[in-house]
């Protein structure tokens, strides 16, 4: 019986991670993210793959891998073009998968797990179960969004894929399975529907837990990261363990998970450990604590101003950074509907995560909206005591108002006389993320709000959620495994310069097998 690792994405980019583990007959996924590297190569906000060509953008423009088998039928179009243009790859073949191992609820993680065949069960640690239901509830609907529930596709007479009728078909839910332990959920945040009576059915699911795959025992790990509900994973072949990282840290307040992770990963002895890069040739930046108090510093020093704090989506634990900072400094933190929405469905898993109903310091912004989301409209029932921008402005120098650069029209509302915008979130990656801070600075100046950390490298208000490359060679010499595959990385030949061939690195290639 042989064992293989075989990486379709994210050998040579950061995220998109698509890697497949397989054992004899025993095929699962590690992971199955949106690559943004490859996405934005060929397509934009305003240029997207076609939803009405189902698969056949995505796979004709090298976005999925050509694996046939393990895809919603509904969006494999009637004349066959999909696996007309999936057989033109060399490394086209037929699979069957038992599961998704997924690590965290990241986008590039998890996001294409929208295409995959909904009788896949996804794996994972409760928390980030929550975190995707939450985060496709809330988010525009498209159809690359679908990772915890679908909405079922038919094509007409010329083969165009459209949303079935509500009426006749409802929503299909995917089999998520926990690895932890069920939560109690007293609301059943799991079944809520994201559409209202009148909307397509969504039917119960109950959520399980998972031990093994296909006789296969999987252990996940909990770590530190820019989310809550990471892990790392290890599956026990027949040729040893077989551990990944996802991503992780060792410089943030749950630095205890990273360290007992990479213990228990040394005590498995692991044959092959599959490691991120994102930092390889960076060295350590700034500690979450580091980044809390220079944050501190910027609003002790705004008194009577008003603060804005600018930090990636879903960084759950720069929010509670922030909370912690209005509190000292006698302000209220004012998080978006969006941010409510997500604490809602966290303090589901974690009854200790906050919600404006359980502390007195959070409050939710108030947007003006002519028909608001069903999601939006819960929020606003769990949560009524809300602030307008009318009340933000007037109170300015009594509050910290998380917003990021999706919503700054809102400044227009708000018609700030100056103040303070922390950016707090990573530094531009692509060209797009330039043109975005460009119009960030716009913004800024426009409103005489004074800019902190933004295009800071490295920012001293943020803190990375990836290990640093002295830090990882370091876990990876502690785990000590036979041998490194490195991925989610630009630079994976850095690992073999950094490591010195102890343990050997093998640099993986787009869809050819690295056997055990």
């Amino acid at each position: 019986m042989s064992t293989t690792v075989t990486v379709y994405d994210g050998a040579t980019t950061i995220g998109g991670n698509k890697i497949l583990l397989e054992d004899g007959e025993v095929a699962v996924l590690l992971d199955f993210g949106t690559s943004f590297d490859a996405r934005g190569r060929f397509f934009e906000e305003f240029l997207p793959p076609r939803s009405r060509a189902g698969l056949v953008d995505l796979m004709h423009m090298g976005l999925l891998p050509p694996l046939r088998g393990i895809y919603r039928s509904d969006l494999v179009d009637p004349a066959g073009r999909t696996w007309e243009r999936a057989r033109r790859f060399p490394h086209h073949r037929e699979l069957e998968a038992s599961a998704v191992l997924l690590s965290h609820a990241h986008v590039d993680h998890c996001g294409y797990v929208s295409f995959l065949d909904p009788r896949i069960p996804v794996v994972c640690t409760a928390m980030t179960a929550y975190l995707v239901k939450a985060i496709q509830d809330a988010a525009a609907h498209q159809f690359e969004g679908e990772m915890a529930y679908a909405i079922p596709k038919i094509a007409d007479e010329e083969g165009t894929v459209g949303s079935a009728p509500p009426k006749d078909f409802p929503f299909v839910r995917r089999p998520y399975r926990v690895a932890d332990a069920v939560p109690l959920d007293p609301h059943d945040f799991w079944n809520l529907s994201p559409t209202g009576d009148r909307g397509r059915y969504f039917p119960p699911d109950r959520l399980e837990t998972a031990a093994e795959v296909a006789r296969l025992p999987v252990r996940f790990f909990p770590v530190d990261h820019s989310i809550y509900g990471a892990a790392a994973i290890a599956v026990r072949t027949s040729a040893g363990w077989v551990v990944y990282t996802g991503d992780l840290r060792r410089h943030g307040r749950r630095a205890d998970l990273t360290d007992a992770f990479v213990a228990q990963a040394r005590a498995l002895q692991p044959v092959a450990l599959v490691c991120e890069g994102t930092n390889i040739d960076r060295g350590p930046g700034a500690s979450e604590q580091e980044a809390f108090d220079a944050a501190l510093r910027a609003v002790e020093n705004a008194r009577g101003e008003l603060v804005v704090a600018d930090f990636g989506p879903r960084n759950v634990e720069r929010l509670l950074a922030f909370l912690e900072i209005a509190r000292r400094t006698g302000r209220r933190l004012v998080i978006t509907d969006k941010d409510a929405y997500l604490l809602r469905a966290m303090h589901a898993v974690d009854p200790a995560i906050p919600t404006p109903a359980s502390e007195p310091g959070l409050v939710v912004y108030r947007r003006r909206l002519l028909r608001p989301d069903r999601w939006v409209e819960l929020v606003r029932e769990w949560f009524p005591d809300q602030v307008t921008a009318s009340e933000v402005g007037a109170r300015r120098g009594e509050v910290i108002l998380c917003f990021s650069f999706f919503d700054i029209t809102e400044l227009i509302d708000i018609d700030p006389p100056g103040g303070v915008w922390i950016y707090s979130a990573s530094e531009p990656h692509n060209e797009e993320q330039l043109f975005e801070l460009s119009r960030l600075r716009n913004w800024l100046d426009y409103f005489r709000l004074r800019p902190l950390g933004v295009g800071d490298a490295p920012s001293p208000y943020h803190s990375s959620g990836h290990i640093s490359g002295p830090e990882l060679v370091d876990l990876i010499r502690e785990i000590a495994p036979a041998q490194v595959i490195p991925v989610h990385t630009t630079h994976p030949e850095r690992f073999a310069d950094l490591l010195g061939g102890r343990p050997p690195v093998r640099l993986p290639r787009i869809g050819v097998p690295l056997t055990l």
